[in-house]
């Protein structure tokens, strides 16, 4: 109620400042009034426009939210594709994600069998295989992330493939050659140092295509041998059906040995990809 009688009691005072300012000019009684107060409505209209033009805006955060939703969402932090905190894993490289797709149908495979078996004494020993297979297959995800990281590692354009090394080779010996050719000083010693630090790039970009191709390598077997475990475990049941109940429990001399490769094979996927993290302290011989 207060804040509306301000403009009518703003243009009073106004109006009353107007109308003593022209007595003492010298203006006519009857006429100072009126002049007053279209001099106090002028004073206030100027301001009031003055203020409007100059208020600042509400900002994004000072809005009401619309509804609980978007009052939750406000603060929630996003993320892309490539970020934690989406949840999301970037893709492997192709070639990696090839096995990774092999591994992960053996174990489903695998799995299956397990459920449709219908002795009670193979059922565990299947159950246990299709567990150490599903576990296989999901750690062989870090191997494919390191192949990954082995893909972005290379800058200003290499990428570790033999011309990349060739081309720092060539680079190596040209500064080497250059240093040779001028007296001793700062300069000769620059250039050497220069020589020196791409020799140790190229022996480590060779280093990681090693790397990266002995994880491929030993991915494909150890996907292979998952694939032959998921075939161990259908032969059995095979067997199982061609046989009777009475029979001499069938032979897991050979599921067995197709788990025990795979451990094997993820534990030299374990060795590789510890190798990698002193392959950037690496310097060539």
């Amino acid at each position: 109620m207060g804040s509306r009688l301000l403009p009518g009691v703003a243009v009073a005072l106004f109006a009353v400042a107007g109308s003593v300012t022209a007595l003492l000019a010298g203006a006519p009684a009857a006429a100072a009034l009126p002049v007053g107060a279209g001099v106090g409505g002028l004073v206030w209209g100027t301001h009031a426009l003055t203020g409007r033009l100059t208020r600042p805006s509400p900002s994004a955060s000072a809005r009401p939210a619309s509804g609980r939703a978007d009052a939750r969402d406000a603060d929630r932090p996003t993320g892309t594709p490539s970020d934690p905190l989406s949840g999301h894993l970037p893709e492997p490289p192709a070639d990696a994600a090839r096995w990774l797709t092999r591994a992960s149908a053996a174990a489903d495979r695998l799995q299956h069998q397990c459920r449709q078996s219908p002795n009670a004494s193979l059922w565990p020993t299947l159950a246990t295989a299709a567990t150490s297979v599903r576990a296989a297959a999901d750690r062989l995800t870090a191997a494919a992330e390191a192949v990954r990281v082995i893909d972005t590692s290379g800058t200003s354009g290499t990428s570790g493939t033999p011309a990349d090394h060739q081309a720092l080779r060539r680079d190596q010996k040209r500064l080497e050659g250059e240093a040779r050719a001028l007296p001793d000083g700062p300069l000769r010693r620059a250039k050497q140092d220069a020589a020196r630090a791409t020799g140790e790039r190229a022996a480590t970009l060779k280093r990681l295509a090693e790397l990266r191709q002995l994880l491929i390598t030993t991915m494909e077997a150890t996907t292979l041998r998952l694939e032959a475990a998921a075939e161990r475990g259908a032969m059995l049941l095979s067997l199982q059906a061609a046989t009777d109940a009475s029979a001499a429990p069938p032979d897991l001399t050979a599921l067995d040995h197709e788990l025990d490769a795979v451990q094997t094979g993820l534990d030299t996927l374990d060795e590789i990809t510890r190798s990698l993290h002193g392959t950037a302290e690496e310097r060539p011989e």
